[in-house]
């Protein structure tokens, strides 16, 4: 009698155990702010045209999502639309034949002179950017994303699956790009259906003014 009921706690334990670890894995399933691996926060945002896009909707499409937070004064974002380096514009080009969207995203509080639409409208023509920057002036989404540093970058893969959150290089001064660009390599190794070797890195650049 004795050693069935040990058995029986035993087995008890085994199964609280197993049930444990599958509300474990569900719970990845909500999305913690830059947690790789699990559901990237859903949003809907409107763009210095007045034209809503919502991140569920471009994953549906099987497109691969890259995040970049935005702000035309910061030196750290500038130096990656310098002529001389255009960090950003340089890897969308590369990927303007792959299911690839690239969302600029502003999460500087109502007027700061970073944000509104004329200075990123401005932004977006001195610098030749030709897709979408998005205004969240609430800062909802940057916070539901954690983002606190300009640029900063997130991945998203088609099943909408945060798969990099981090720096853009590994140079973390405003001077000059770094020689590793983390995000076009995570990029690739998405869309060859490759594990992503460095899925997280510190970002660096100019605290979000929220």
């Amino acid at each position: 009698m004795i050693k069935m009921t040990k058995s029986r706690a035993a087995l008890f334990a085994l199964g609280a155990a197993v049930t444990g670890s599958m509300l474990g894995a569900g719970s990845l399933e909500q999305a913690k702010p830059g947690e790789i691996g699990a559901k990237a926060p859903d949003f809907t945002l409107v763009d210095t045209d007045g034209k809503e896009h919502t991140l569920s909707e471009y994953t549906k499409q099987g497109k691969t999502v890259v995040l970049e937070w935005f702000s035309p004064e910061c030196p750290f974002v500038k130096k990656h639309y310098r002529e001389d380096t255009g960090t950003m514009l340089a890897i969308q080009d590369e990927m303007k034949d792959q299911p690839v969207v690239w969302l600029r995203i502003n999460s500087g509080r109502k007027g700061h002179p970073s944000t509104g639409v004329e200075r990123n409208k401005q932004a977006a023509a001195d610098w030749g950017i030709n897709t979408a920057i998005l205004l969240d002036d609430t800062g909802k989404v940057g916070m539901s994303y954690n983002a606190k540093r300009t640029p900063e970058m997130y991945v998203i893969d088609a099943q909408g699956v945060l798969r990099y959150h981090g720096a853009i290089d590994n140079r973390n001064d405003a001077a000059m790009p770094g020689d590793v660009n983390y995000v076009r390599n995570a990029l690739q190794q998405v869309l060859a259906g490759e594990t992503v070797t460095t899925t997280q890195t510190k970002a660096y650049g100019c605290g979000v003014k929220y």
